[in-house]
């Protein structure tokens, strides 16, 4: 299947081609929409016309989409028309890694940037499951300014119809069955691992000895196994041994052995993670490898372990680890070894990995604070590092963010809606309201700044008491929504924060770090690009991006950044809408981290019963958000995507099918028609001020139709019975963020009236089946609580919640309202008949479940009763109940920037 230069798929206008080969041909395109440049990649014919092999290839290339790494190139989507069906992709300017090859050998100053760059890359896929099958230099780009981009990640196993029950894929040891039917070659030859070579399964080893091929080649010039013709080429790979005496004399002796560990035939006795090639490669040349001692780990490697200093073998270990960390503490800084640690939770115990970070380290960082939920109670605890388990801190419940003050006397955190601070004995002071708090941090002086509302500045508290004042201004005429997440930097007299935009409310890895003065509130800007930050001595940034955390030289006299940024940690948990990232940094170099899943924001959709037991649907992981059930009980709509870039899916519950409904990316709360045969759904302008409505029919018949818009962010919350009028959270641009709920009735007049407008946030409405009251969210009493009215705006108000509450949703019989109060999960039986009147709320279960959605459509109910349809993140449980230390890490900081070029 081929395009032309002129022809248009979907919103693209296709130009020249860029090449071909077996994984298809490439085009450059216009994306006429976002107005950027891409690729388009025709697939094959084998693929395109063969339903369960594009079915298993779409749902592949949905895992390929979630790499988000900037050494990887990006899978923007997937489009077709008629019979041509085509990935789009991050179109990567400059030369790839062959054509500099052909110029000749890469001298090693620029060959192990390069070479670390591509490690970095492949340990970001291999974390999340996916192996290349086919890394060589022509897949790989190197741009002007030095960075690497991967291209064709995880395309051959994509491509790859093993599955076929006709085919015998060790019939060839080169090709897959899909090559033997069309001749694709899912592998090049050249760079096969000797058991790809025979046909055999592969895994991330494979990867792992092309790696070392692809740097053996730009070491020397010349490829490691040649021949005449392919054959003769695989018959090398599998009866040779590498030879490696074509090195350059100067080649380092850590990179030959490198080399030497990347190419060894046996899999087994191969280098087993490629993290291993990238910590190698940060090493300076003559510095001599570093012996293990004991349970502690060293420079770049990992270990799971039961405790903070923890033991492998009983008493004589434990006196070696305690042995060690006093050597530590008495030899100078920069001569600490690096050690990696685990610190598992309480038994029956799981870490809040919520909107809100969940750890804090102290600044001498002896003591490590994190909140935890044991029996359905959410708490802090405290662990010391001379302590062997954690203890709670009773009068906590519900806690989060916590932080400690300068000296480790006090913990600071929100609760109930509430700013308070605890001694780690366990007296515990209230200080000032917080509704939906976003940071908080101490300053030298002993202040507290912090952000009490998702929308709005910073504010100042003297921690022992006072009125709270604001520090910063949102700046509505640059389309500020929020600063939040602030970090207070030595000296006491300057934060940092993150600032929070109406363009793009739920998604902060690319925003703007600033730095206010807090006695005169001014402000510059000090980052670009880069999430929540902290501030490590002795002159370093590290921000959290996309699940990782990265580092960039700072002076905070000066207030600005020096050198080149490095990615430092791979796979750190944290909350996209909110930006959260749960990491913390001593003064003294001292790393606490939550380890996020290898599935990085993935997450799953299952069924939760009253008791809160699990049940997942059998679908892939993705980036679930506003489920939707149908009427019937027997479908489900779902956005899938990340914010901004969503589109409408239905899943069948009985057939197990997947069906996608729309494919410009902008896409959000998808709604079901009374009868069940359409969806209405929520179309998002880039700018943040437009929402078209548009309705398509569930089945994917027809294409979407715009029915109504609005001129604001807007989400669907409700559709009418007849389908004329839909209930909107409408966002005020013009009120600093701030939502209202209404109804807008569909069509050329559309009207809008307003069902709970003020100037609160009102905010995640819900229609009672029968239409007559509307449940809803607002934070007017100073945080978010429940309240139900009628449908027309008018009449009586009642409150629902007691003691907080958010996203509010209806039974099927109207019966019963539930929502949520933090982790747990509330119900409510009200009774509408005669008038209105509601019970006392109950505790469902509690759980660690998606929450706070930017749409506030996170869950539905069951419409046949007993259960909901909930999201959850993809990793399992127990991957969400450590900590991971790391000591002495500013050196290891220090020596990742130093090598950054």
């Amino acid at each position: 299947m081929t395009l032309g230069a002129g022809r248009r798929l979907g919103p693209y206008e296709v130009g020249p081609p860029l090449g071909a080969g077996g994984m298809g041909e490439v085009y450059r395109a216009r994306d006429t929409r976002l107005n950027r440049d891409v690729a388009i990649k025709v697939l094959p014919a084998a693929v395109a016309g063969d339903s369960e092999r594009l079915t298993r290839f779409t749902r592949e290339a949905q895992v390929l989409a979630s790499l988000n790494h900037p050494s990887i190139a990006a899978i923007y989507g997937m489009e077709e028309s008629g019979e041509t069906k085509a990935l789009i992709l991050e179109i990567v300017e400059g030369p790839t890694l062959a054509d500099r090859i052909a110029r000749g050998p890469v001298p090693l100053e620029e060959a192990i940037p390069i070479a670390r760059q591509i490690a970095e890359a492949l340990e970001a896929a291999h974390e999340r499951g996916i192996v290349h099958r086919d890394l060589k230099p022509a897949n790989i780009k190197v741009r002007p300014d030095g960075a690497v981009k991967v291209l064709d990640f995880g395309l051959a196993k994509a491509l790859d119809p093993s599955a076929a029950p006709d085919v015998d894929a060790t019939s060839s040891p080169t090709m897959t069955a899909l090559a033997t039917k069309v001749g694709i070659v899912l592998g090049t030859a050249a760079y096969m691992a000797p058991e790809q070579a025979k046909g055999k399964p592969v895994d991330k080893r494979a990867d792992i000895w092309a790696f070392g091929v692809v740097l053996y080649e730009m070491l020397t010039g010349r490829r490691l196994f040649s021949g005449e013709t392919p054959s003769e080429v695989l018959a090398a790979v599998i009866l040779k041994e590498p030879d490696l005496t074509g090195l350059p004399g100067a080649t380092p002796p850590a990179v030959r052995r490198l080399l030497a560990r990347c190419l060894d035939k046996d899999p087994m006795r191969r280098l087993r993670d490629i993290g291993e090639a990238r910590v190698a490669l940060l090493e300076p040349p003559d510095e001599p490898a570093r012996p293990q001692a004991g349970v502690l780990r060293p420079e770049g490697t990992t270990g799971s372990r039961p405790g903070w200093f923890a033991w492998t073998a009983g008493a004589l270990a434990l006196a070696l680890v305690v042995a060690l960390v006093l050597l530590g503490r008495a030899m100078r800084p920069e001569d600490r070894p690096v050690a990696r640690l685990d610190v598992q939770m309480p038994a029956r115990s799981f870490l809040n990995l919520g909107s809100r970070p969940a750890l804090a380290l102290s600044r001498d960082g002896e003591s490590l604070v994190f909140t935890a939920t044991s029996a359905g109670v959410s708490r802090l605890y405290v662990r010391r590092r001379a302590e062997e388990e954690a203890r709670p801190l009773i009068g906590t419940e519900g806690a989060s963010n916590p932080t400690l003050s300068p000296d480790g006397k006090w913990i600071a955190f929100f609760a109930g809606g509430k700013l308070k601070k605890v001694t780690p004995e366990g007296s515990v002071v209230t200080l000032a309201a917080a509704s939906e708090a976003r940071g908080l941090t101490w300053t030298d002086d002993g202040n507290l700044v912090y952000t009490p509302q998702a929308i709005g500045p910073l504010y100042l508290l003297p921690a022992n008491g006072g009125e709270p004042r604001p520090v910063t201004t949102v700046d509505t005429t640059k389309e500020e929504r929020s600063h939040r997440w602030p970090e207070a930097l030595p000296g006491g007299k300057t934060v940092l924060f993150t600032v929070g935009t109406l363009s793009s409310p739920d998604n902060y890895d690319g925003s703007t770090i600033a730095a206010a003065n807090l006695a005169t509130g001014e402000r510059r800007v000090v980052l670009e690009g880069a999430g929540m930050v902290r501030y490590v001595s002795p002159g370093y940034l590290v921000f959290a991006r996309a699940g990782s955390l990265y580092a960039v030289g700072f002076d905070p006299e000066r207030l600005a950044v020096r050198g080149s940024q490095a990615l430092v940690v791979r796979g750190v948990a944290g909350d996209t809408p909110t930006g959260a990232a749960h990491y913390s940094c001593s003064d003294e170099g001292t790393l606490a981290y939550a380890p996020g899943s290898k599935l990085g924001d993935l997450r799953r959709i299952g069924w939760v019963d009253r008791e809160g037991a699990w049940q997942p649907i059998d679908l892939p992981p993705a980036l679930y958000n506003d489920l939707r059930i149908s009427p019937d009980g027997t479908r489900a709509a779902i956005a899938v995507g990340a914010s901004g870039s969503a589109d409408v899916w239905v899943y069948d519950f009985g057939r197990k099918t997947f069906t996608r409904l729309t494919f410009n990316g902008t896409n959000a709360t998808p709604v079901w028609s009374s009868d069940g045969t359409s969806i209405l759904y929520a179309s998002i302008d880039s700018t943040g001020r437009r929402t078209a409505l548009r309705r398509v029919p569930a089945d994917g018949s027809r294409e979407p139709v715009e029915v109504g818009s609005a001129p604001t962010r807007a989400y669907v919350a409700d559709a009418s019975r007849d389908g004329g009028s839909v209930v909107l959270v409408y966002i005020n641009v013009g009120a600093a963020g701030k939502a209202d709920v209404v109804r807008l009735s569909l069509g050329k007049d559309a009207v809008v009236s307003p069902i709970a407008a003020s100037p609160f946030d009102e905010y995640t409405a819900s229609s009672s089946p029968d239409g007559r009251w509307v449940a809803y969210q607002s934070d007017e009493s100073s945080r978010n609580e429940i309240y139900v009215r009628d449908s027309a705006g008018a009449g009586g108000r009642w409150q629902i919640s007691t003691d907080g509450g958010e996203e509010p949703m209806w039974s099927s019989d109207g019966r019963e309202l539930y929502y949520r109060s933090e982790t747990r999960f509330m119900a409510v039986s009200v009774e509408t008949r005669a008038r209105f009147e509601a019970g006392t709320p109950r505790v469902l279960f509690d759980g660690a479940y998606q929450m706070r959605s930017d749409s506030g459509i996170s869950y539905d109910v069951d419409p046949k009763g007993g259960r909901f349809l909930m999201i959850r993140p993809a990793e399992e449980s127990d991957e969400a109940r450590g900590i991971r230390i790391v000591l002495n890490w500013s050196r290891e900081v220090r020596r990742t920037l130093a090598g950054t070029p």
